[in-house]
């Protein structure tokens, strides 16, 4: 019971503050990327003066229905469907510094 007490309390609380509306024109403005082509192909900078980074990435799925070698091969004689599925992320990143280019590369995986 104190626990619904406190949560009645709260809601009549913030029920009777002064409600406000949003203006969308007063919300700041984001700024696209700029591409940085000399790093190559795909490489965008999100901060002004900031590295150059490229995301990239893969998907593959797999579905499919195998049929048995022989009739009952299953426990309770059902064919069972195959899922599978992999999935991959790389972030190359690239800056100058006083001592020269500096790199960081970071990729996950799962599956095959």
């Amino acid at each position: 019971m104190r626990a619904t007490s406190l949560i009645l309390a709260a809601a009549a609380l913030v029920a009777a503050l002064p409600a406000h509306a949003l203006d969308i024109r007063d919300l700041p403005i984001a700024r696209a990327p700029e591409t940085c082509p000399h790093e190559g192909p795909g490489f965008v900078r999100f901060t002004p003066g900031g590295p150059c980074t490229r995301i990239s990435g893969r998907v593959r799925a797999e579905v499919g229905t195998p049929v048995p070698a022989r009739p009952g091969a299953g426990l309770d004689g059902m064919a069972r469907g195959v899922v599978s599925g992999a999935g991959q992320v790389a972030i190359d990143t690239r800056t100058q510094t006083e001592y020269g280019p500096a790199r960081a590369y970071l990729r996950l995986g799962t599956g095959r």
